[in-house]
């Protein structure tokens, strides 16, 4: 595949696995920004159109490649769109990803201006498929279940705003970038993770779709029609910390989609992931090669609560009663 311009592509394909769908597993796609590595003159360096060619040689449409003027002569790496029982299936290909690029002698974490985004496709963050046949049947009225399904979608916004807030230093230790990079690209609602009353105002009252150009520089960006992203993480060639960044972001959505109590950052480390990368993420976090980015998990006691409105609850889907009592 070509290099193309910025944001020039449009045929999407999403990438499921087996019995998976749109509406029942979240679908998500990163945005990774790489550079050449000029302050290592190599021979023969390849430029960004070289390497798209022999990127897209290698993994044929799984990525697309595009210009990007703000990270310099550099190429942006975008997924298509994923779930992440298809990430853990073809994880390898993701580790190569990271390889062949550092082989090429480009960078990002060097790059300084290069970042990992990730976006979450909407249509997963409301009612999964049995709440929202059930609605349907309750409501008798397909434009009224969808009006409830995206009610329902911006209380999962709501929650993932609220979970980036409170754990707002942790989190941009994790991601690797400093403050002036975040105030640039990636600005938070609030100017501390310590007020959880302002917190939960300001995730109720941010703006769940559309909005100015500046407004897509926010922590989560909601200026998209059919996706939410997080823009937290700088860009990273290395596998623990990609891959924690990746897993992190998505658990955030996930636990803001689906649960309702106590939210610790351990939970967000371990919700529904295997122990082999648990241990991965603890050891990434806790281990960081420079010491002020380093977080001791269980010393970190803030906590959140995520709890639903009455009427959103899939247990009574706005009919004042459980299913389970029909």
């Amino acid at each position: 595949m070509s290099l193309l311009g910025y944001h020039g592509f449009n045929n999407w394909e999403n990438h499921f696995m087996e019995d998976e769908n749109e509406r029942d597993n979240i679908l998500f796609g990163f945005e990774l920004e790489a550079r050449e590595d000029d302050s290592n003159y190599v021979e023969n360096q390849l430029s960004p159109e070289q390497v798209a060619c022999k990127l897209g040689e290698e993994f044929g449409n799984l990525f697309v490649y595009e210009r990007d003027s703000s990270i310099g002569r550099g190429v942006e790496i975008i997924s298509q769109p994923m779930t992440m029982n298809y990430y853990m299936a073809h994880i390898d290909l993701f580790k190569k990803l990271l390889k062949m690029l550092d082989k090429m002698n480009y960078v990002s974490t060097k790059g300084n201006k290069c970042g990992l985004h990730i976006h979450f496709n909407r249509k997963a963050l409301g009612y999964n498929s049995k709440e929202f046949e059930t609605l349907k049947n309750k409501v008798g009225n397909l434009r009224k279940a969808n009006n409830l399904d995206h009610e329902r979608a911006n209380e999962t916004i709501s929650n993932i705003v609220s979970i980036m807030e409170v754990y707002k230093d942790e989190l941009i230790k994790i991601s690797g970038r400093n403050q002036s990079s975040v105030n640039q690209w990636c600005s938070f609602e609030t100017a501390n993770g310590t007020e959880i009353k302002e917190i939960k105002r300001v995730a109720k009252n941010k703006s769940k779709s559309g909005g100015e150009h500046n407004d897509r520089y926010r922590v989560v960006n909601t200026t998209n029609a059919k996706t939410v992203e997080i823009r937290l993480c700088r860009g990273t060639l290395m596998w623990e910390s990609f891959n924690t960044r990746i897993h992190l972001m998505y658990n955030i959505v996930n636990i803001a989609r689906n649960l309702q109590g106590l939210v610790t950052l351990k939970k967000l480390i371990m919700y529904k992931n295997n122990w082999e990368t648990i241990h991965m993420m603890n050891k990434y976090i806790e281990e960081q090669n420079t010491e002020k980015r380093r977080i001791n998990i269980n010393e970190v006691s803030k906590t959140t609560l995520l709890s639903s409105k009455d009427n959103l609850r899939p247990t009574s889907l706005v009919f004042g009663k459980s299913l389970a009592e029909e």
